[in-house]
């Protein structure tokens, strides 16, 4: 046998493979559809991120926190909206029908729905969408954002305080005494409306210090015209007030301010795991009332959240602040950093994935052939001693090549175009196998199946599943690439050489 006539063969053998792993590629797509295996796998995929890894949480309370979360995640509108289907009639029948499989095949074998009371669930999640999800579940903004309203509320009572006690202070006639009490009370109602517009989300924390400090000047500008700075009171009270007013006014100050005013996000992540590892513990958690909201708020980010998810929001926490900066960017790059956790998360959970998909490629593979009585064996002696039919598959294999030079089968387009011309030499052409007399199992004289042959064909069937389980893709790129070999033959000779 020849180098050509090998070469032959092999074209021929990897022509059948890719015929073969076409059907096995539509039925397994069609299988993954109908029992939702890539969402039900994102889905787990996730639930095993909430858990702390593989080993997942032994704690029965715990377990049904994390099923919990995760429901509450895939509930939330931004997952909830990538869970779109096409519209019309046909596609919701077509739809209605896969589910009502799904629903049988959950039946039979006793399996959960993982999405609950839902039929499917995403395919897919952005890490963006994921970890936008995750924390307005949780509510770890809002709840930042109470505990800043909360202490906004104890800094206001703080200064007005302060400013009370200077004034008190202060040798004043007793008809100035009003007047300066009245200033005061205007102070007074000027804050609590700039704390109250900011509780109300109609200004932000900077701007409603900008406000106050406007407002404490108005107060110091008007008492100065009942209290001369050439007497020994209104000097004293100038003093004192541009202290106050400094905390507004000074960079640094502010600066200070507003990291008191805003809770750390490490730090209320740390005391949402009650677990104290510094000092600078959030006063408002426990000074709180079981019946005020923000403690009820806290109370439901505890019930949400298992152990190990704190644990790993925490150190991500810590990562986000390192890069120092306000508590806005600290906040953005808190995001950033769930989105790169779950985008390392979901590529494991890939390789999961195929990597049970290939085991299953290969049983199906392997039913295929046997079905199909695709016996890798007895292929290859039918090609190498039918020279006709190895002829015209590998004529069919030419076509092939040449129609589809450029496509790839990674997308359903090229998959279909690819998959009709196989179709059209299906129809032109006998394959070497099948369960027609040239393939059958071969008999004794009385009938009885022989074991030798039957140990062969076994083999060959079980090398036929192998080679189909590597795809579609995998033969239909093995093909063009020995073809094109065959196709350029031997180099010639340079005009040097000769």
């Amino acid at each position: 046998m020849n180098l050509p006539v090998i070469i032959d063969i092999i074209i021929g053998l990897v022509f059948i493979y890719l015929t073969l792993s076409l059907l096995a590629s539509e039925i397994q797509e069609l299988i993954a559809t109908v029992l939702q295996w890539r969402a039900e796998h994102l889905k787990k995929s996730i639930e095993v991120l909430i858990s702390g890894g593989s080993e997942g949480v032994k704690d029965p309370v715990q377990f049904q926190r994390v099923g919990k979360l995760a429901n509450s995640i895939y509930t939330n509108p931004i997952i909830k909206d990538l869970n779109q289907g096409a519209k019309g009639i046909l596609a919701e029948g077509v739809r209605a029908v896969t589910h009502r499989m799904g629903d049988f095949y959950r039946l039979v074998t006793g399996t959960k729905n993982v999405f609950g009371n839902k039929s499917s669930g995403p395919s897919y999640i952005p890490a963006e969408c994921f970890s936008a999800s995750l924390l307005d579940t949780l509510k770890i903004y809002s709840l930042m954002g109470s505990i800043s309203k909360i202490r906004l509320e104890r800094f206001k009572n703080l200064q007005l305080a302060q400013i009370k006690v200077i004034g008190e202070g202060l040798t004043l006639p007793e008809s100035t005494k009003p007047i300066i009490e009245q200033e005061l009370g205007w102070l007074t109602a000027e804050f609590n409306r700039v704390v109250e517009d900011y509780k109300n989300d109609l200004g932000s924390l900077n701007n409603s210090l900008d406000r106050m400090s406007e407002k404490l000047g108005f107060y110091i500008k008007d008492s100065q015209v009942y209290l001369p700075e050439t007497e020994l009171g209104g000097r004293e009270f100038q003093r004192q007030m541009a202290f106050v007013k400094a905390s507004f006014d000074s960079q640094v100050e502010r600066e200070a301010l507003r990291s008191q005013l805003q809770p750390s996000l490490s730090n209320l992540l740390n005391t949402v795991r009650k677990l104290r590892t510094s000092q600078d513990t959030i006063a408002e958690i426990r000074e709180e009332q079981e019946d005020s909201p923000i403690y009820q708020q806290i109370q439901e980010t505890l019930d949400n959240m298992p152990e190990s998810l704190k644990r790993s929001l925490y150190i991500l926490a810590q990562r986000a602040e390192k890069g120092g900066g306000d508590t806005q960017e600290q906040l953005q790059r808190f995001q950033q950093e769930i989105e790169i956790w779950f985008d390392q998360s979901m590529q494991r959970a890939s390789g999961v994935y195929k990597r049970n998909s290939r085991g299953v490629a290969i049983l199906l593979g392997t039913a295929i052939a046997v079905a199909a009585n695709a016996d890798s064996i007895n292929i290859i002696n039918r090609l190498s001693k039918d020279s006709m039919l190895r002829s015209t598959v590998n004529l069919y294999a030419q076509q092939l090549v040449e129609k589809n030079a450029k496509a790839k089968l990674d997308n359903l387009t090229s998959l279909r175009k690819v998959q009709n011309d196989v179709d059209i030499a299906l129809d032109r052409v006998a394959l070497p196998f099948g369960w027609s007399e040239p393939n059958r199992l071969e008999l004794d004289t009385k009938g009885n199946l022989l074991f030798p042959a039957l140990m062969a064909k076994l083999f060959g069937w079980i090398l036929s599943g192998v080679a189909i389980s590597m795809g579609s893709g995998f033969w239909f790129d093995s093909l063009n690439k020995i073809i094109n070999i065959r196709n350029a033959g031997k180099k010639p000779p340079s005009s040097t050489e000769s």
